[in-house]
């Protein structure tokens, strides 16, 4: 009986070494978008990310996030533009302060090995899911995390339709989880 009781403690102590929930460093963590805006490619940021993040060294698919970033944060190096964009006509900051993903599911490519998030994207309390892939790498102090993937910004009522403003907006995380 006390050895069933040890290999049960064993293998939930062997869990949790593989697995340890994380939160992300704002400092050293980017959230970049690229947007055409007169058929010119307009990058930006936006900063303020906070949540958690599960990751689990042995299995991708046990991994999970729940992260958000501030909307208010959104910078494009040009101060009315980026106030434009606080405002109503885009991310309307006062009624809408974070955008939020929450995932749903991970799974690891079998042939590649590249892991893939399915999870919800909120903007403005509008949530649509999305699916990218990411990379994990153990750094001295966690985790860096890498993913890229694209969004309709009309989907979540961001702006109005525009022949000056492109609709598709990249977005590329490159972020720190630490403890």
């Amino acid at each position: 009986m006390k050895s069933i009781f040890l290999g049960l403690f064993c293998l939930l102590r062997m869990t949790q070494l593989f697995t340890q929930t994380l939160h992300p460093d704002d400092a050293t963590s980017q959230v970049l978008f690229t947007i055409k805006n007169f058929g010119i490619n307009t990058t930006g940021s936006l900063n303020g990310l906070q949540g958690d993040i599960i990751i689990n060294e042995q299995d991708c698919s046990k991994d999970y996030f729940h992260v958000s970033v501030s909307a208010s944060s959104v910078n494009t190096g040009i101060s009315a533009r980026d106030h434009h964009l606080r405002s109503n006509d885009y991310f309307n900051v006062a009624t809408f302060p974070d955008i939020q993903f929450i995932s749903e599911s991970v799974y690891q490519n079998k042939s590649d090995g590249t892991c893939w998030v399915t999870g919800k994207l909120t903007i403005k309390a509008v949530s649509q899911f999305i699916k990218f892939p990411f990379t994990v790498v153990r750094t001295s102090n966690g985790y860096r995390l890498k993913g890229a993937f694209f969004i309709n910004r009309l989907d979540y009522g961001v702006g109005s339709s525009s022949w000056v403003l492109a609709n598709t907006v990249l977005v590329q995380l490159n972020v720190l989880a630490v403890q």
